[in-house]
């Protein structure tokens, strides 16, 4: 029986010493934690190309662009991620504004696709687009009618109950149509925005939902950034893009009071790269920064305080959409 005991406490002894062993091993392996605005896809490929190579372990949450902005503003005394991998960058102007997010060490190689103060740094840009069920469009149209190429021409009675919108209350694509008709539309932008959303069957609380829509023919008509389209469209799903002249910058931001500053640094660096930005190239449809850093639409409205125009944009919609 002593025998027993003794051998029992040898291994207590030495389990204690492994276990203590691993999560010291634990505690010095770099971790990563992020949230995800971009797609599922994206942010696991980015995430794990990077800690393949620098030998670290990263964990993820995605959340749509209005869920992220919330979350971490409920989290800021304590915030559980360091590092935002997407979202439209009117979002990251919000962190920014909020005083939640802490700027990246200077980098030249992407002037005029990241804030001015380098809060949030541009990786990829997307353009919105209308989309067509191409079927449905024979069938309820007429094969020889052209495709609406504006927001306007979506306002058309013929298209009421056809139509598929985010919403802007928890998708920044949502926002972006925003922006897309107030900027463009100036005055008549309420009258415009009043007769969409009387055309909209139902406004949805992602930005990749109407295509989806769509593309499932539950909808003939939708809009939302291009990219999404594109992966439908390469699986053969009955659906054409309309481009409209509307284009947002996906962005990355890093959150204040956490303890892997460096790392943080580093991944953005990374994704920036020529491997990250290959890797973007592969998993999303959106079009890398390095691509299109002279694109005048983009950087001419870099910097203005779109925060602010993206609330009074909101009140406004709310305002219509009560009605």
């Amino acid at each position: 029986m002593l025998s027993i005991i003794c051998i029992i406490s040898i291994w207590i002894v030495q389990n204690n010493q492994q276990t203590k062993q691993g999560t010291a091993a634990r505690e010095m392996t770099p971790h990563l934690t992020a949230y995800v605005s971009a797609k599922e896809d994206i942010g696991r490929a980015l995430l794990s190309s990077y800690c393949e190579v620098k030998k670290c372990t990263y964990e993820f949450v995605r959340l749509s662009t209005e869920e992220l902005v919330r979350r971490v503003t409920q989290e800021a005394e304590h915030p559980r991620a360091d590092i935002i991998i997407g979202g439209t960058w009117d979002a990251h102007q919000t962190l920014k504004k909020r005083g939640l997010s802490t700027p990246f060490p200077a980098t030249s190689s992407q002037e005029g696709l990241q804030d001015p103060d380098r809060y949030w740094i541009g990786y990829e840009v997307e353009r919105l687009a209308i989309v067509v069920n191409t079927d449905l469009w024979k069938e309820r149209i007429g094969k020889n009618i052209p495709y609406p190429t504006t927001l306007k021409d979506l306002t058309l009675e013929v298209y009421r109950d056809e139509l598929i919108l985010p919403d802007p209350n928890h998708s920044g694509t949502g926002a972006t149509i925003l922006q897309a008709i107030f900027d463009g539309y100036g005055t008549s932008g309420d009258t415009l925005l009043r007769q969409l959303i009387r055309q909209t069957r139902l406004f949805t609380a992602n930005g990749f939902a109407p295509v989806s829509y769509v593309a499932s023919g539950e909808a003939m008509l939708g809009v939302n950034f291009i990219g999404d389209q594109q992966s439908l469209r390469e699986k053969y799903y009955p659906i054409k893009s309309i481009p409209l002249d509307t284009y947002s910058i996906n962005a990355i931001s890093k959150l204040k009071n956490r303890n892997q500053q460096g790392l943080s640094n580093d991944f953005m660096r990374y994704v920036l790269s020529e491997d990250g930005q290959d890797i973007l190239r592969k998993v999303s449809f959106g079009t890398p920064t390095y691509a299109v850093s002279q694109v005048q639409p983009i950087k001419k409205s870099v910097g203005q305080d779109i925060v602010s125009d993206y609330q009074d944009y909101l009140r406004r919609f709310n305002l219509l959409y009560d009605k």
